[in-house]
């Protein structure tokens, strides 16, 4: 398949992903966050793994400005997540509504989206590299979309009304497959150097989702389960593009 068709059908995929785990939150909400943390642990392994694994190695390859734009992807995402409210970890447990983060649905409404906007384009700039990194990092995206999907609704719910909070969720997972289409508009008249720019940021801002949304989550849950999972992940995308190269 080329690479367009592949750039939007994969973040249609990591669109659905969100609004598969909207749908778990609206029917098994109490059983999705007792055990959330094992798809966290999980997906935490995978994203680190594709960051250092491919899109560090893939970037300085590009640029040699990748490690600057690297720490510049993880410090976007730092910024978003500080100004907007949005953790996709342990944040998703409190249902006080009294809470003050919880009074501020339509500003995390908007961090979530644009979070969501700049995953797509990820997912056209790894596309752009080669059909390996683009799948990669599609599924890195995906996977961590689905714990976002949990953590959009759940606190979205906690502030404005449920059908509100639904139609705002959904936009959210649509966000994604929007940026993609955003990404295909620009990406091709960019040149090498500037594509690896972009794959270091992205990889910047998967070390920063991995470190400090996904992993903490490991943390609320104490024993080896969490720890095995997360090395399940990093053994998956081993494995995952061992297969790819072959």
């Amino acid at each position: 398949m080329g690479s367009g068709f592949s750039v939007i059908f994969y973040s249609t995929i990591a669109g659905a992903s969100t609004i598969l785990g909207i749908i778990m939150v609206i029917l098994k909400e109490r059983w999705v966050l007792k055990h959330s943390h094992y798809v966290n642990s999980f997906a935490a392994g995978l994203i680190l793994g594709i960051a250092f694994f491919h899109l560090f190695p893939e970037s300085l390859e590009l640029s040699e400005n990748a490690v600057l734009f690297t720490f510049i992807g993880f410090l976007l995402f730092y910024v978003l997540e500080n100004v907007m409210v949005l953790h996709s970890g342990s944040e998703i447990h409190f249902k006080v509504k009294s809470n003050p983060q919880h009074t501020k649905g339509m500003v995390m409404f908007s961090g979530l989206f644009f979070h969501s906007l700049l995953d797509g384009i990820i997912i056209g700039v790894g596309f752009e590299v080669d059909q390996r990194v683009g799948l990669l990092t599609s599924l890195g995206v995906i996977l961590h979309e689905l714990p976002e999907g949990v953590t959009t609704f759940s606190l979205l719910i906690s502030s404005i009304k449920e059908k509100t909070a639904l139609k705002l969720s959904i936009a959210v997972a649509l966000a994604t497959p929007l940026g993609a289409l955003i990404s295909l508009a620009f990406i091709g008249d960019l040149s090498e150097s500037v594509v690896g720019l972009l794959l270091a940021m992205a990889g910047g801002s998967f070390l920063y989702i991995g470190a400090s949304d996904l992993i903490p989550e490991t943390h609320e849950e104490k024993g080896l389960e969490n720890a095995g999972f997360l090395f399940l992940g990093v053994l998956f995308l081993y494995l995952l593009s061992k297969t790819m190269t072959d």
